[in-house]
């Protein structure tokens, strides 16, 4: 086995505790119900219909390209979150730090596994990808929050929301790319990497009035990402849809477009 090969086969995540994590979702369900609803409503959308229609990894270039990019860009906004740390929110560093260092290789992981399975016949390819809208929107949310180095709009948003629709995504498309024959470590380490970020950020949020104005303020912006997380998804397949939720994690009545 590589160095490389090595480093991949330790495991990078401690095991969630059962109870630890019970006692973190009863502690802040005010935002965890709310979430949990959401992003079991954006499973039940086209995306995951068509996911599970997919007939040969070839099928799934589409989401593949804009994924890279995703999948690329995250750590560096992790870093930025990171490096606009205050001496005050020193505590966070490792947290942080060690949430880009888990995400740094992912894509890199992707693209080979793009190679093997004929998506791209060179890494040059993924340069000319133009990114979807809602996939820069997506992005841009974090970047947004990164440069605001609000903790907890932080945590509330990447870590509680975004990271659970991802360990959404990943938990259907795994097992889905090895029915194609074409299982990768890419997909099956999101599953336990996304969990582990989204349940174990409740751990440093603070304690939050449930029935506080600034309650109201985080959750809506997590429930943002949700609705961002799940436009991007249906970009990446064709389809213009972007849920937009009320703040118990219902679907709101659709916004008429001009």
């Amino acid at each position: 086995m590589s160095h490389s090969q090595a480093a991949h086969a330790e495991p990078k995540y401690e095991a969630i505790d059962q109870a630890k994590l019970d006692a973190l979702r009863h502690k802040h369900a005010w935002l965890v119900e709310p979430l949990y609803r959401a992003s079991d409503l954006v499973t039940e959308m086209p995306f995951f219909r068509w996911v599970k229609r997919l007939r040969t990894p070839l099928e799934f270039k589409c989401v593949a390209e804009q994924l890279y990019f995703h999948s690329a860009t995250f750590p560096k906004v992790m870093g930025i979150m990171l490096g606009f740390t205050s001496m005050r929110e020193n505590p966070m560093m490792p947290f942080y730090s060690k949430h880009a260092f888990g995400e740094s290789d992912h894509h890199m992981l992707l693209r080979t596994w793009m190679r093997r399975h004929g998506l791209i016949d060179s890494d040059a390819e993924l340069d000319k990808v133009i990114t979807s809208i809602e996939t820069n929107a997506c992005v841009n949310l974090a970047y947004q929050l990164a440069v605001e180095q609000d903790r907890d709009k932080w945590l509330v948003t990447i870590n509680s929301g975004i990271e659970r629709c991802s360990n959404d995504f990943f938990k259907i498309v795994a097992p889905k790319m090895h029915e194609l024959g074409a299982g990768d470590e890419y997909f099956d380490v999101h599953v336990e990497a996304d969990e582990h970020h989204s349940i174990m950020g409740l751990e440093h949020l603070s304690s939050i009035d449930p029935e506080s104005h600034r309650a109201k303020v985080l959750l809506s912006k997590a429930l943002e990402g949700v609705s961002l997380w799940a436009a991007m998804l249906h970009s990446w397949i064709g389809i213009g849809m972007m849920p937009v939720f009320n703040l118990d994690g219902t679907l709101a009545a659709e916004r008429k477009r001009a």
